[in-house]
């Protein structure tokens, strides 16, 4: 997973194992798709997954930093988005099973969730917003009513 701090827009994509080079391999197929604008530093946690950090900056010019150990504090709209996750993916969830598009359909729904910290926009329009392009999500419930 990964998570935008200013418009909490989260990326989730499968990994096949827990290995560095499998790690950066994916976190570089997400930021190649991303304005450069919008991936200018990466923060991880101090996972072994992470120790090949210095291909992000050498081959996207990506500044990396790294969390204290033990500060969740540091990273809290990661704590919080894993949070959401959990609600649909439960620590006891068998991933082998879930299909790619089960992970995007729930990567959809958290990126269009409004948040109120971004005045109740959602983190696709705010993503959109600050790429210059405008777009407003409504979902209007109509009720009929029976006399």
């Amino acid at each position: 997973m990964l998570y935008e701090r200013k418009t909490e827009i989260t990326f989730i994509t499968r990994l096949m194992g827990k290995t560095a080079a499998e790690t950066v391999s994916a976190i570089m197929a997400v930021f190649q798709r991303l304005s450069p604008d919008m991936r200018r530093s990466a923060t991880f946690d101090n996972g072994g997954e992470f120790a090949q950090h210095a291909l992000l900056q050498d081959l996207l010019s990506e500044t990396t930093y790294f969390c204290d150990a033990y500060a969740s504090w540091q990273k809290g709209g990661v704590e919080n988005t894993n949070g959401r996750l959990r609600r649909w993916i439960p620590r006891s969830t068998d991933l082998d099973v879930m299909t790619e598009q089960d992970i995007q359909e729930i990567a959809m729904t958290i990126n269009t969730t409004p948040r109120k910290c971004l005045g109740f926009r959602s983190p696709i329009e705010a993503f959109l917003s600050e790429l210059g392009k405008h777009i407003d999500i409504s979902f209007n419930a109509y009720v009929a009513l029976r006399s």
